[in-house]
């Protein structure tokens, strides 16, 4: 029981990270997969992601269904559960309203997040668009997001935000902070002239030391301080 209440104090803390980040408003969610089972535990809808706690969490399944809390699953829901369907390496799932990611989602332009140090998190290559800018309301949608997503650590939802997967919280939490430290990055030099892209050995090189433990513990740890500041860390 105590890993359960510690997953669900996570995601609380988590939340109000993102939204003293700016990365989620009053939607946007963090989920976490419960160990050892097909559900997992997802904001609630009404709750302010800004004072949201660890006992509003909402318990779904992999077909976007609630079957424990006091509140609604968000309408969103099927994003979450069909990646936790479609990829058992999956533990936690972000959907974000990221002002630049959204942006660059919106160009027919390709986002190469491998142009700087926080991007060569997620790997070579342009980032995937699910290109569809409808709002992910049907398990059709959620399975169509993660089969855009593939085996990659984030997707871009056109003119919309992204969603975000890894294997902890706190994983994820430090992916989405580099998500779009990358873009606002990527379309800042855009301004400039022809963005250098990291070539393959460049961005294995640098991804191998961003990726690490250490790196991510100390994204999470700066973030709770700074949401410790920000007075956003009470009750949860």
């Amino acid at each position: 029981m105590s890993e359960l209440n510690d997953l669900k104090k996570k995601l609380a803390m988590s939340s109000r990270m993102l939204f003293n980040a700016q990365l989620v408003d009053h939607s946007g969610h963090i989920s976490a997969r419960i160990p050892g089972s097909d559900h997992f535990f997802i904001l609630p809808h009404p709750v302010s992601r800004a004072t949201v706690a660890a006992d509003d969490m909402v318990v779904a399944d992999f077909d976007g269904k609630s079957v424990e809390g006091k509140y609604k699953a968000p309408s969103e829901v099927f994003m979450h559960a069909r990646a936790y369907k479609a990829r058992s390496d999956i533990e936690s799932v972000a959907h974000l309203h990221n002002h630049m990611v959204a942006t660059l989602s919106m160009v027919d332009k390709p986002f190469y997040p491998a142009s700087s140090n926080p991007g060569a998190f997620f790997g070579p290559g342009p980032m995937p668009v699910y290109m569809d800018p409808a709002l992910i309301h049907t398990i059709e949608q959620g399975d169509a997001v993660a089969r855009t997503l593939g085996k990659g650590d984030a997707v871009m939802l056109r003119g919309h935000g992204s969603m975000v997967v890894g294997q902890t919280i706190e994983w994820v939490f430090a992916a989405c902070v580099d998500l779009e430290e990358a873009a606002v990055r990527f379309y800042q030099a855009s301004l400039l002239g022809p963005v250098r892209v990291y070539t393959d050995d460049e961005t294995q090189r640098v991804m191998k030391g961003r990726r690490k433990g250490s790196v991510v513990q100390k994204i999470w740890d700066h973030n709770v301080a700074k949401t410790k500041l920000a007075r956003l860390m009470e009750g949860i």
